[in-house]
Order: structure tokens, then C-alpha cells, then sequence
């Protein structure tokens, strides 16, 4: 059951493959390049299947597919994806390049491993991720009856859907939803950026495969640690990186890879809530330090952003007409802060990111980040981003009115295990910058 639950996630790719096979992604090797399109698959078929909710159309696994490669095609035709890019001469690996391969598997097997144990399976994968894709796919849509019941208030209906809308999708095509199947998508999700992320990142082959397997050991540990197999976490971080690893390259002015990052960030923010300011962060820092003309920033953000704005529009809209929610909220309201709980959110932040294996996940990133000397302007972008996440999860925290330390213990390792993958990239930034230090 678990293999015919994973399959059509596998399939993605053909999704994202119209998209995916225009002349200006001929920059990526063939397995970045398939990994990109499963990401684009993905977001694409979560896309059309709230889309089909919105109208009040159930799903069904050959509609929904066909609209998915159908928008990927349609995407295809903007004139943005035309122009054939120079290629990359092929280079053979190094001694670095397959040194950092041998870390990145082991980073796999140790994530395949906790997870074939059950050492790494998320509490909320069956409070909600989990429980939501059953009913979803048994219903065929997204079920706002069951949402709307007082006692299912903890399924969080506010939520993105990307995760419960593929969980959906999957167990409709194996007949059932499967909880094996489902934490399988951690090391899965792991291997699949080992595999693209080199080739994704672009630049120095050497030094993008030992930035890759930084950020691809940060996830693989944290994620066991934070047990976050089987929900929206990796997800989470698999779209984000991929999208900074694109914002990184020294051709990210390309407005054919502006528009796929852009595309990878609705992802993000159609999978957590956390993955809207990601977007946010990213694509403002990555204008601010591009500068130029104003109409030209404004083109830049209108690609970076506007997928993720169609996609929580989609979202929201859905949500209001159907009278489940018109905000995320749970905490508070947005302006009540309770600073007088900082010091307690530090101290339980703290102990919770030593939790993660002493917190050498976090620590290694930061230390390798100083020593290679001063960042360059490209790194800047990923670096502040990861400070900008640290930001957000304190603005969140300090809105609970209770004491938030058992909140902030049992997510802060797992809600910021982007930030030690955003500074493990900021080492191999491409973007037009000034020379690394020798160091």
C-alpha cells in the first residue's frame, strides 16, 4: 500500500514537465531539473485541486492531473521561458564534489533509517496533517462540514492546503491513506535535495555540493530530532530551499527563473503559515540588494510574489465563502504582544535548539558562514532571510497569553530548521558579488 501511496507523488515531474522542459531550463542538469519540475508538479496539482473546491467541483485523480499539466503548459507559453540560455560547459566532479555526495548519503540513510524505526514520526501528523488528507480524499474535496464541527477546532481549518491536498491526492489513487507512506515523504523529500539542490544552486561545482550537504545534513538531523516525519515541515523547507537556491544563482535576474522561484515560494507559502514571510523576506531582500530602476523591482517582485498572492488568494477566498476562516489566527491579535515573556521564550528557544543534537546543526552553518570571511552581497539574501524566520517565531510566540515555553520546546528546532539550510547556502551564492575571501 505504502508503494502505491507514494507513486503518484513520484509522478510529479510529468506534471511539472511542460514547464520544466522550455528552453531556458536547459541551465540545470537532468536531475535538478527533475526535481524542479516535481516541486512545480506539485504546487501545481495542490493549486487546481483548491481551485476545483473553490467552484464546488469534487476531484477526481484524471481531471485534476490533466488541469495541473495543463497549467504547467499554459505557464510554459509566457514569453519569459522562451530565450535558450548559454549552457554550462560540463564539468567531472572533484574529490570535494564526491566527499560532500558520500555526507549527503549518509544524511539519507540516517533520515530513511529513524523513519523505518518510527523515530521520527510527527504527533501532528496524526492530530491533523494526516486525519485532514483521510477525510479529504474519502470526500473527494475538502470536506467543510467536518472542518466546521466545534470539536475538530484542532485540525487548524486556516491551514495552507498543500500538504492535505497531495496526502488527498495520493490516497486517492492508492484506495486508502497511509500512514507509512506518509512519513516515507521525509527522507524522501531529503534524497530529492541531495540530488537537485548541486545543480540547482549553480557556480563553483565544488563548493555548491558542500553547501548542499550542509543544508542536507541540517535537515536530516533536525528533522529527526524535531520529529517532523509525515508533516508540512519538510515540505516546507524543500520548496524554500530550492527557491533560495534559485535567488542565489549568478542568473537570477533571468525573468524565467524569477518566475520558478516565484512558483516555489507559493509553494512555501501554501504549505505552512510560516512559509508566507519566507516568501516575503526572500523576495524583498533579494530586490533591495539587486537594486536598479523602480519599474524593474517592481516587475522582479511581481514574479517573485505574485504566484504565492494567486494561491493564498485561492485559499482565502475559499475559506471566506465558505464562512470557515478569513485569517490565520489562533493566538491573539496581531498588534497584543506579551513581551514580559521573552525571557522565557529565550530560555525554552535555546534548550529546544540544543535539544537537536546539541544544536550542532544549528551551530555548524553559523560558524562556517564567519570564517569564510565577509559574505558577498548575493549571500546576504539567504542570510538575512534565515534572520528574519528567527524574528518571525519570536513575533509569534510572544503573542500567547499563557506561559509559551512548552509551545516554544516542542516547535522551535522544527520551525526553524530552514534557517542553518539558509546559511549553509549563503556560502555558495552566485549572485553578482564581489570575490570570497581565500579563506
Amino acid at each position: 500500500m505504502t508503494a502505491f501511496w507514494i507513486a503518484p507523488l513520484l509522478l510529479m515531474p510529468l506534471v511539472g514537465a511542460p514547464l520544466l522542459l522550455r528552453a531556458s531550463f536547459r541551465r540545470f542538469p537532468v536531475a535538478a531539473g527533475v526535481v524542479l519540475a516535481g516541486a512545480a508538479g506539485a504546487i501545481l496539482t495542490s493549486f487546481v485541486m483548491t481551485l476545483f473546491a473553490l467552484v464546488g467541483r469534487r476531484w477526481s485523480l484524471s481531471a485534476v492531473a490533466a488541469a495541473a499539466t495543463l497549467l504547467a503548459w499554459a505557464l510554459s507559453q509566457l514569453p519569459a521561458f522562451a530565450p535558450d540560455p548559454a549552457l554550462p560547459s560540463a564539468a567531472r566532479p572533484g574529490l570535494a564534489s564526491r566527499l560532500a555526495a558520500l555526507v549527503s548519503a549518509g544524511a539519507i540513510a540516517a533520515a530513511a533509517f529513524a523513519t523505518y524505526l518510527a523515530a521520527a514520526t510527527s504527533p501532528d501528523l496524526f492530530n491533523f496533517w494526516g486525519t485532514k488528507a483521510q477525510r479529504f480524499a474519502a470526500a473527494s474535496e475538502i470536506d467543510v462540514a467536518y472542518l466546521k464541527e466545534p470539536f475538530h477546532g484542532f485540525l487548524h481549518p486556516y491551514y495552507p492546503p498543500l500538504v492535505t491536498n497531495l496526502g488527498a491526492f495520493a490516497s486517492m489513487a492508492a484506495g486508502r491513506f497511509s500512514w507509512e507512506g506518509a512519513i516515507a515523504t521525509f527522507p524522501l523529500l531529503v534524497a530529492a535535495l541531495a540530488v537537485g539542490l548541486p545543480g540547482t544552486l549553480g557556480g563553483s561545482r565544488s563548493r555548491s555540493a558542500a553547501a548542499s550537504a550542509l543544508a542536507v545534513s541540517a535537515v536530516s538531523i533536525v528533522g529527526i530530532r524535531a520529529f517532523v516525519a509525515g508533516n508540512g515541515d519538510t515540505p516546507l523547507v524543500f520548496f524554500e530551499t530550492l527557491a533560495m537556491a534559485l535567488l542565489l544563482r549568478s542568473d537570477a535576474g533571468d525573468p524565467s527563473l524569477q518566475w520558478l522561484a516565484g512558483l516555489l515560494l507559493a509553494g512555501a507559502a501554501t504549505t505552512k503559515v510560516e512559509g508566507l514571510p519566507f516568501a516575503m523576506a526572500s523576495a524583498g531582500l533579494f530586490v533591495a540588494l539587486r537594486g536598479g530602476p523602480f519599474r524593474s523591482a517592481l516587475e522582479t517582485t511581481a514574479r517573485l510574489l505574485g504566484p504565492a498572492s494567486l494561491a493564498l488568494a485561492a485559499w482565502f477566498v475559499f475559506g471566506a465563502s465558505r464562512g470557515l476562516f478569513h485569517e490565520y489566527s489562533e493566538y491573539g491579535p496581531f498588534a497584543t504582544l506579551h513581551l514580559e515573556h521573552f525571557p522565557r521564550v529565550a530560555s525554552a528557544l535555546a534548550a529546544a535548539l540544543a535539544g537537536a543534537a546539541h544544536g550542532l546543526p544549528f551551530l555548524i552553518p553559523l560558524v562556517v558562514v564567519v570564517v569564510s570571511g565577509r559574505p558577498s552581497r548575493a549571500s546576504w539574501t539567504a542570510i538575512g532571510t534565515a534572520g528574519a524566520l528567527v524574528a518571525f517565531l519570536l513575533f509569534a510566540y510572544l503573542h500567547m497569553a499563557a506561559d509559551p515555553r512548552l509551545w516554544v520546546m516542542w516547535s522551535a528546532a522544527r520551525v526553524l530548521m530552514p534557517v542553518p539550510v539558509m546559511l549553509a547556502l549563503a556560502i555558495a551564492a552566485d549572485g553578482p558579488a564581489e570575490e570570497p575571501s581565500p579563506r
